[in-house]
């Protein structure tokens, strides 16, 4: 049986990782918790790493040479200070998520593309207090004794002076202010941190989940810097002004009253700290989840389509991506072809496309062969009966819909039958917000990606083109192509053009947007709509500067500008033109920063895992 775990530094009686363990434990109640002393996991398990800052000076044991038969995850770690080895780079690349609490520690693990994250703790923060409800009179005073941290040569640096009596030190400046100090040092096998900190209106500490624990609750503080973690912290949280040396003493008394004087402001940025770290968080421990699950608990799903453009057809690249992520079973109806499947009870033309009903009985049959979860019924006007609907949904089998032609095809496809769709995905904005409201569906927007597998960056083709097109002649189109040939080289691939350079499929298409300096999409839908096409996802996959007519929803994908440029006449699309050719610098920024925002946010890798999340919602897994 597989099972989760969660490996982290639970044997240390410290609150900080006993607060995180009692997080950890709310947010995954089915885990087991593992402590640093268990160096061999359960085969076929899935181990989430997590438990504060493990990775102080470099990867520790056994993440430094990673078990073959386990997945893995890393939550909430961090370090203090920067690694002598690449070994947090490798486990980065084979971790099915990797989040660590802040900018800094992925800095001194040399990671430049994750995510940052937060601490633990923000995912569950404790109540953000009013004043009233505390006394500034009271102050909460957690000591770190420094002298345990000295025998090792970087804290030693970090630290600098160091006194004996800087505890008598401290605290004598502090009965200068408050009427009571209430004292701890976190050695505790308890959890209680709300409880500890009760009523107090001031917090001193030289523990880091101290400091976490007075912004959660709005308490101005000030944090005794002995260690990088608690300096990256509010360095963050813009707050770094209230973090002095364990021997700046003489700092003491004038901060504190600066902390009296600002407690609003101070409060205000601790409570935009903990709001900010609080989503994302969210977002991250959503994702930690969805991969566990794609582990230990993957959907076995039936993907029906046709594949009428071969290779690079849009619905087999999708279903290409959507086999890496769960139990596929890919059947190509070959709705467009001269032998369609007998899946297809009946198939009726429509002004854009097709409207193609499926057996009920054949679909059941596929549903019981595979023991499918769910059925994806992926464009091309494909739905079922209404009999098919309901044994499905009884079964709690999810029926997911998809339109890749909206809104071109919405009034022959998605308005008769979105709403009898456990899901229903539309590939456009516009209908997403004017069309489909109005029919009751389950609706969620779907956009247009690339599969990386199928469209890809060619460095060996040659960009002969300055321009290059990829897509089938229009009239509108054939006035803006003729325009540019007069400015600049252009190859055109596609039906209808006058110099065309054929039809491309498979590897000969992606070897066509590779050729060119930028690459033109147009935006224009046979029936007369702007949409963010396919076209511009594939070009980008392929390493191209995209232009296209400006819209809106652009601004939902993409830095206009910066990472995609737009046009809004067909006058500015020739300046365009005419400017980035002469201003290579700048274009190939472009191409750069549109690069990686694709590979970021924009493959159907990224698309599929929100329809698998929100399957597992519907089947109450997630």
């Amino acid at each position: 049986m597989k099972r989760l775990y969660i490996w982290g530094w639970w044997q240390g009686n410290n609150l900080g990782d006993n607060w995180i363990k009692k997080v950890l434990s709310d947010i995954f109640p089915e885990a087991e918790f593992l402590d640093t002393s268990v160096q061999r996991f359960a085969k076929n398990s899935f181990v989430i790493c997590g438990g504060g800052g493990l990775f102080i000076y470099d990867v520790i044991s056994p993440w430094d040479n990673v078990q073959s038969n386990i997945e893995y995850g890393i939550l909430g770690l961090g370090a203090e200070f920067p690694h002598e080895s690449m070994n947090a780079v490798n486990l980065y690349k084979g971790s099915r998520f990797f989040y660590v609490r802040d900018q800094y520690s992925l800095d001194c693990m040399h990671i430049e593309k994750a995510d940052r994250s937060y601490d633990l703790t923000f995912a569950m923060p404790l109540r953000f207090g009013n004043t009233d409800e505390v006394s500034d009179r009271k102050v909460f005073f957690v000591w770190r004794d420094g002298q345990e941290l000295l025998d090792n040569d970087k804290f030693r640096d970090y630290i600098k002076a160091y006194d004996n009596s800087a505890y008598q030190i401290w605290k004598s400046k502090l009965n200068l202010f408050f009427d009571e100090i209430k004292e701890d040092d976190f050695q505790t096998d308890e959890n209680n941190i709300e409880e500890r900190i009760s009523d107090c209106g001031f917090v001193v500490s030289g523990r880091y989940h101290g400091i976490v624990a007075a912004i959660q609750k709005g308490i101005p503080f000030i944090a005794i810097d002995i260690c990088p973690k608690i300096r990256a912290l509010l360095e963050e949280c813009g707050l770094d002004e209230y973090c002095i040396k364990i021997s700046e003493t003489d700092k003491i008394e004038s901060l504190i009253l600066k902390a009296r004087k600002d407690t609003g402001k101070i409060r205000d940025m601790e409570h935009r700290y903990a709001e900010t770290a609080h989503a994302a968080l969210s977002k991250h421990i959503l994702n930690a989840k969805l991969e566990i699950l794609k582990v230990l608990r993957p959907l076995r799903i039936i993907h029906y389509g046709s594949y009428w453009m071969k290779e690079n057809d849009v619905v087999n690249t999708m279903s290409d991506d959507l086999q890496e992520l769960c139990r596929l079973k890919k059947i190509d109806l070959r709705s467009y072809g001269k032998h369609p499947s007998r899946r297809i009870a009946s198939s009726i033309d429509t002004p854009n496309g097709k409207q193609c009903r499926l057996s009920t009985r054949m679909i059941l049959k596929d549903v019981k062969r595979n023991r499918a979860d769910a059925v994806i019924l992926n464009s091309g006007g494909l739905h079922l009966e209404d009999v098919a609907y309901s044994r499905l949904k009884k079964n709690n089998v999810i029926t997911v819909g998809i339109s890749l032609s909206d809104p071109d095809v919405f009034p022959y496809n998605g308005k008769l039958y979105a709403d009898k769709f456990a899901l229903f995905y539309t590939n456009s904005r516009y209908s997403l917000l004017n069309e489909y409201p109005a029919t009751g569906a389950n609706i969620r927007i779907m956009p247009f990606a690339a599969s990386v597998k199928h469209h890809y960056y060619m460095p060996e083709v040659e960009r002969r083109y300055d321009i290059v097109v990829v897509a089938h002649a229009r009239k509108e189109r054939l006035e803006v192509i003729r325009r540019l040939e007069t400015l600049c080289n252009v190859g055109t691939y596609g039906s209808g053009w006058p110099h065309s350079l054929g039809t491309v499929n498979g590897r000969e298409h992606v070897r066509a947007i590779n050729s060119g300096k930028m690459y033109v999409s147009f935006s224009r839908t046979v029936a007369g709509f702007d949409n963010v096409k396919v076209g511009l996802f594939e070009a980008m996959a392929c390493n191209q500067v995209v232009i296209t007519s400006y819209m809106d929803e652009l601004q939902d994908y993409f830095e206009v500008g910066k990472e995609i440029l737009c046009y809004r006449s067909e006058d500015e699309l020739y300046d365009i033109v005419k400017y980035y050719l002469e201003h290579v610098d700048e274009r190939e920024a472009v191409r750069e920063k549109g690069y990686k925002r694709f590979l970021n946010d924009h493959t159907y890798e990224k698309r599929w895992n929100n329809v698998l999340m929100d399957t597992y919602k519907i089947k109450g897994l997630l």
